[in-house]
């Protein structure tokens, strides 16, 4: 097994060998196997406790070198806190076309900040923040309807976006975010999932969960927040939209398959479809081929 194939919630843990998040793992698939059967209203609870716990994984130098370049604050959004928020900005003066940065599910806006450079370079103003419970900013628990808060939040106090881009579960949020009123004239979406329940029947396979238990545990999510799964398939939101539309995927990625990101392209009028080699789930974020296919798409859209 990968490290990859381990869940986040054991990835996290960084500084633990991997013999030792295998043990790790196994362990979890005991108790949630003898939960399951003995008390499965428990192992629901203790389901969607893991499945919202994001993993705080280590920032890489070369992220520390490219976030160096940010102006940092930290703002208030709402109920969720205060927030983490990166900007880049140019050098020349008066206003400049804005781009927003959304990473996914356990990362940060940092994973993102190799996309900063050449756009500030091209003369766009690029801002991103940490979600709650990711990067700098706090809190334990976090979903996806706590990534949409935030771009909603977020958007209203910055005004209309030129570009949003999206990565992982960040793709997700964005579409679901320009679907309830967002502005942003064009999206760019890297590795997006098509339905968070795919990735809990996932986890609760993983960890020896009954389809009952994962059952609960979609519902005591959706209860938690009031806002049912179905509210955040891709493609349905995409199929709704109308900017203009780059959806980038890697066919070697192993945490989204391509497919999923075929799916939002069928869905998106429109959309163009960029698929890379090699690259997996993170590094498309950093490679230099990445870069390129964004900054040629902002071309030719402007």
């Amino acid at each position: 097994m990968t490290d990859s194939s381990v869940p986040s919630f054991v990835r996290r843990r960084r500084k633990l060998p991997q013999i030792k998040k295998l043990a790790m793992l196994a362990a979890l698939r005991g108790q949630m196997w003898a939960l399951s059967r003995s008390a499965p209203d428990r192992a629901a609870v203790r389901l969607a406790h893991l499945f919202t716990t994001p993993p705080r994984p280590k920032v890489r130098a070369w992220e520390r070198a490219a976030m160096a370049q940010a102006r940092y604050t930290r703002r208030r959004f709402g109920a969720l806190g205060f927030l983490s928020v990166y900007r880049w900005v140019p050098e020349s003066a008066g206003p400049h076309p804005k781009v927003l940065l959304m990473h996914g599910f356990g990362g940060r806006v940092s994973q993102l900040s190799g996309l900063a450079e050449p756009l500030v370079a091209a003369g766009y103003e690029v801002v991103g923040f940490d979600a709650p419970g990711h990067g700098k900013s706090p809190m334990r628990n976090a979903a996806l309807p706590d990534f949409v808060d935030a771009l909603e939040m977020f958007a209203a106090q910055e005004g209309a976006f030129d570009a949003v881009i999206g990565h992982s579960m960040g793709g997700a949020a964005v579409a679901t975010a320009l679907r309830l009123g967002m502005a942003a004239k064009r999206a760019i979406l890297i590795a997006p999932p098509v339905y968070p329940g795919t990735y809990l029947a996932q986890a609760g396979r993983m960890l020896g969960a009954t389809d009952k238990v994962t059952g609960r545990a979609q519902a005591l999510i959706e209860a938690r927040y009031g806002r049912a799964f179905d509210e955040f398939r891709t493609p349905l939101n995409a199929s709704v939209l109308d900017q203009d539309a780059l959806i980038l995927h890697d066919r070697d990625d192993k945490q989204v398959p391509l497919s999923e990101g075929q799916q939002v392209v069928e869905a998106w009028k429109g959309a163009q479809f960029e698929v890379t080699e090699g690259l997996g789930h993170t590094r498309i974020l950093r490679d230099p081929s990445t870069m390129a296919l964004v900054q040629t798409f902002l071309m030719q859209t402007a």
